[in-house]
């Protein structure tokens, strides 16, 4: 039995549940291995069913070896009826942040037996990565480092900032991504001020620092990464900013250790911030877990009392927003070990000045 197996069905004992149906894509995948887009699973202490449609009975039986497969024709939850009465399950635990309202009336009338929500199910597994999964995000960190090189080369004031965005897409397609992990944020001048800028049409000029927030996902895993350049020489405030912002970065990465709470790292980097007098423009957590999402448990902010463990991959992306002005963000993906941390996205964190006299213009190939 896989320790993801063994895992979960404490949590299934924890709540006295008789089986966990688990419809969550990503935990679907995790306990699995499963990677079709269609299917759930059921999981007691002593039976592991992956349900799915005639499109994927073959892949099932290929990735998932430890379930055991079952086709579902026509309603997915009448199907489940017969299993759950099959095997005599009475209280059945299924994962409230992956149902809706609607399905899970659905559930109601169909299911037999008692619905327990549960908050969590893989979720908590999941935060703690195993070899395999710490060397496939390390790999994918590579391809990021690659991608920002590759970024340096490219841009030029002129440039919108889409542009930047697909070609960094194109660039990490070509390198084998299967798909950008979220919209990338390329927001340059004032519209640094937004955290969450999205690429836009808008012109790149000469003179403004440049957030890049990108990511992909490899294998299934995501990454996220994000630098923030000045084209041209920048003025006084940009480095003073951006200096804020550097320190703060690497005294939080650097402080990352096993046992340490959430909050105390995202401390370590708001009093920086604070105390150079831009704490209000700080107004995000820290950082987050990185894995078969984007954005999952650990995070790191303010309220965290969750407990830093060997294995545990956040990112610690600190920032300073001003609105009318701009903002400086940098972002890396860090991971727990039992001696600190070991920061898997190695691009240069001091501020990259892109030397913009001979790329007034530049034609993209």
């Amino acid at each position: 039995m896989s320790d993801k197996l063994k895992g979960i069905r404490k949590l299934i004992k924890k709540n006295n549940l008789d089986v966990l149906l688990v419809t969550n894509p990503q935990n679907r995948r995790y306990l699995s291995g499963f990677t079709g887009t269609g299917g759930v699973l059921l999981i007691s202490v002593d039976k592991a069913l992956l349900v799915t449609d005639f499109r994927y009975t073959e892949q099932a039986a290929a990735q998932a070896d430890q379930f055991e497969v079952k086709l579902w024709k026509e309603d997915l939850y009448q199907n489940l009826a017969v299993i759950v009465r099959e095997y005599g399950w009475e209280k059945i635990g299924f994962e409230a942040k992956n149902v809706v309202f609607s399905t899970y009336r659905e559930m109601q009338d169909k299911l037999p037996g008692e619905l327990v929500a549960v908050e969590t199910s893989a979720e908590e597994l999941r935060m703690v990565k195993d070899e395999k999964e710490l060397e496939l995000l390390s790999r994918a960190a590579e391809l990021l480092d690659r991608a920002f090189g590759y970024l340096l080369e490219i841009i030029r004031p002129g440039m919108t900032e889409q542009e930047l965005a697909l070609e960094l897409e194109i660039y990490l397609l070509k390198s084998g991504a299967e798909k950008r992990a979220f919209n990338y944020i390329v927001a340059s001048g004032i519209r640094g001020a937004m955290p969450h800028g999205t690429a836009s049409s808008k012109v790149m000029q000469d003179g403004e620092l440049v957030t890049i927030d990108f990511g992909a996902v490899f294998d299934g895993y995501a990454t996220d990464m994000t630098r923030t350049v000045s084209l041209g020489e920048p003025d006084e405030k940009q480095r003073e900013v951006y200096d804020i912002v550097y320190r703060a970065q690497k005294n939080a990465a650097e402080a990352i250790r096993p046992g340490l709470k959430g909050f105390e790292i995202d401390t370590v980097a708001r009093d920086i911030i604070t105390e150079a007098g831009y704490g209000e423009q700080f107004g995000h957590g820290l950082g987050h877990g990185v894995g078969l999402e984007t954005h999952e448990q650990p995070v790191l902010n303010p309220k965290s009392k969750t407990i830093l463990k060997a294995g545990m991959v956040v990112t610690v992306e600190p920032g300073i927003y001003i609105p009318g002005w701009g903002g400086v963000r940098i972002e890396d993906m860090v991971v727990v070990t039992k001696e600190g941390m070991s920061v898997l996205t190695k691009s240069p964190r001091e501020l990259t000045v892109i030397q913009t006299e001979n790329r007034e213009g530049r034609i993209l190939q």
